[in-house]
């Protein structure tokens, strides 16, 4: 069964629990109490982590193409462009994200169970980060209020700041510094920068985001983001004369 098949099953909300769940129960036309009163553990979270990071994207993105106060047709295309959405669910998944948009001013709760759910698993948070940040970007800029959404989101997934600079700087600046890209300050060593290089190209590499439960159809543009990594270690190397 895909991704989307699981997800809309009928009884993963009550799974869940939480907002996410609350959130399905709502699509569902469940009552919101009984969901809250469901258990929402670790143990859910390993049992289900494809159908959870699946969810709180789709909710994420919506409250996020609200956030600059408007939905444009560009950012609902580029939502259904990466999510791939078999026309079969597209119903169904259009009925989250309309819910879900109705409010950007309660995202928090939401990125605040994601980040408790995939606390130590970087690479999946870093991922969902990096495609709000294309989803900002669909209508060709991105806002102040987008930005601010964005390391909001960071922060209450309990990501630190070097992390969030790291795909910021990919999306915004236009001096792209390399230090920045890779999370590490200038004044680093060789070693610890190899290290930190090493690091983030096996984290981003897609066999280990699937490893860690990012369906195959949410894979977004992790080969980008590898590309520039290593782009950026090479200029490094460069600038050092290592060799």
């Amino acid at each position: 069964m895909s991704i989307w098949g699981k997800l809309l099953a009928g009884t993963f909300g009550f799974a869940l629990g939480g907002p996410i769940g609350a959130m399905l129960g709502v699509i569902a036309g469940h009552s919101v109490d009984r969901i809250r009163n469901q258990k929402s553990d670790s143990n859910i979270a390993s049992n289900s982590p494809q159908e959870i990071i699946t969810i709180g994207i789709i909710i994420l993105a919506a409250k996020l193409a609200k956030a600059d106060g408007q939905v444009t047709t560009d950012e609902i295309s580029a939502f259904k462009e990466k999510f791939k959405i078999p026309p079969d669910f597209q119903s169904d998944v259009s009925k989250i994200f309309n819910e879900a948009k109705k409010s950007s001013d309660d995202y928090h709760q939401y990125a605040q169970q994601i980040g408790m759910l995939f606390r130590g698993q970087p690479q999946v948070l870093e991922q969902i980060l990096n495609l709000l940040f294309y989803i900002a970007e669909a209508d060709g800029e991105i806002s102040d209020s987008e930005i601010v959404f964005i390391q909001n989101c960071s922060d209450y997934f309990g990501l630190n700041k070097a992390q969030y600079e790291s795909i910021k700087t990919m999306w915004l600046d236009k001096q792209i510094d390399p230090y920045k890209i890779l999370g590490v300050e200038k004044s680093f060593s060789d070693g610890e920068i190899r290290k930190r290089w090493i690091q983030l190209s096996k984290e981003l590499h897609p066999d280990q985001l699937r490893a860690q439960g990012v369906p195959q159809e949410l894979i977004i543009k992790s080969e980008d983001r590898l590309s520039e990594i290593n782009q950026a270690y090479d200029k490094i190397k460069s600038i050092r004369k290592i060799n």
